[in-house]
């Protein structure tokens, strides 16, 4: 058992190396224009809109482009980035902007433990509805439930993210091309 979790984490690693890094360290653009992909991506990543993060990448690139070409991103690059909050992220993801949007409210008697939270997420049977179906319905009551908590909370953690994913790649597409200039 525990040589098949070593094998398919190191499978995991391979294919996010591949999919993720290799291609914003060898990327022919700009540096900073891949970079503004990676924080874009992760920005998106960590909002609440689980399920259109594509969509609003895409929607964040056309109105870049529209603005000014010195904003503009790679946008296949942003939207692999946004694959970091899935649906093995969204539970954890989801408490942890309503806490924060709590916090940041001044509302310190909402504030609950993750024990409290998750039944939101556990108590439905997958047999009669798709797992889809019951994420959907699950997200819906949520934003009914904590709408504002949620967006509030959110948006500290995706401009952090965001920004600190801008400043790492960049950081590192220069190194490479350094590296490989010599």
């Amino acid at each position: 058992m525990v040589d098949w979790i070593v094998r398919k984490s190191r499978y995991i690693w391979r294919e996010a190396v591949a999919r993720l890094i290799h291609p914003v360290l060898h990327a022919q653009h700009p540096p900073e224009y891949t970079a503004r992909a990676v924080g874009v991506g992760l920005f998106v990543a960590f909002t609440p809109f689980f399920g259109i993060h594509i969509a609003i990448v895409l929607a964040l690139w056309a109105i870049a482009r529209t603005i000014s070409s010195n904003l503009s991103f790679n946008p296949v690059l942003a939207s692999a980035w946004t694959l970091i909050s899935n649906v093995f992220t969204i539970a954890p993801l989801y408490y942890v902007y309503i806490q924060t949007g709590q916090f940041m409210s001044g509302r310190w008697e909402k504030i609950q433990s993750f024990e409290t939270y998750l039944p939101e997420f556990e108590q439905t049977s997958y047999t009669e509805f798709s797992w889809i179906e019951v994420m959907s319905t699950k997200a819906v009551g949520l934003f009914a439930q904590f709408g504002v908590p949620l967006f509030l909370g959110c948006l500290p953690w995706a401009m952090c993210i965001g920004l600190i994913g801008y400043c790492v790649s960049l950081y590192f597409i220069r190194r490479h091309r350094a590296s490989t200039a010599e």
